[in-house]
């Protein structure tokens, strides 16, 4: 069971029968700040793209972008913008149905891995898998950035509060992981007021 059901792949298709709240039109400002930052590496992966405006934003400056999610729907309507975007921009994307917890099974190695509202949607236990596939996933000094809530709502189907306590016990030097920064930050939706977030840039050793 997860945080969505017994099925969440049914959930997130219901979701994207029309446009999801978190579709606002382009990169949320805070990941977009955190890239401008911390320049990331090409290739870069997006887990969990949705309809791909991340990963359209990072072609438009020039980077090679592999943009995955499990919902079909969501790749087809980032297909869709695709074509709709200068053939030198189009060309450095890649969308593809796939399992964005396990992106080792891509048998590629990437510069650098964003993860705009991922990471929070998965309890405990899913998180640890993800990032041990993160690690087999980046390149060395590759970055992963991230940007999750940090709150935690007391209804069902929504993600779970994500905190600098948990990124900082997850992404230890020990375990090869450097924190660049972490930050208090928002996360916007198209249906209500922004919600308290938190983002990150963390370099993989």
């Amino acid at each position: 069971m997860s945080r969505f059901g017994s099925d969440p792949l049914g959930f997130f298709n219901s979701v994207y029968t029309e446009t999801p709240p978190w579709d606002i039109g382009g990169p949320q400002p805070a990941m977009s700040a955190l890239l401008a930052k911390y320049p990331p590496a090409s290739p870069v992966l997006d887990v969990g793209c949705g309809s791909g405006d991340l990963s359209i934003y990072l072609a438009q400056l020039g980077y090679q972008v592999v943009g995955i999610d499990f919902v079909e729907t969501a790749i087809t309507n980032a297909r869709e913008k695709v074509g709709s975007l200068p053939v030198e921009v189009a060309r450095l994307l890649n969308f593809r149905v796939a399992d964005a917890l396990k992106p080792a099974l891509l048998q590629q190695k990437f510069g650098a891995v964003v993860d705009s509202g991922f990471l929070h949607l998965f309890d405990s236990d899913q998180c640890d898998q993800f990032i041990e596939e993160l690690a087999l996933t980046l390149l060395p000094k590759g970055q992963y950035y991230l940007h999750e809530f940090a709150i935690e709502f007391p209804v069902p189907n929504v993600p779970r509060q994500i905190n600098a306590d948990e990124i900082r016990s997850r992404f230890r030097v020990d375990k090869g992981w450097g924190i660049k920064e972490i930050q208090s930050v928002e996360f916007l939706s198209r249906v209500a007021p922004p919600v308290p977030a938190i983002s990150a840039c963390i370099e993989r050793l």
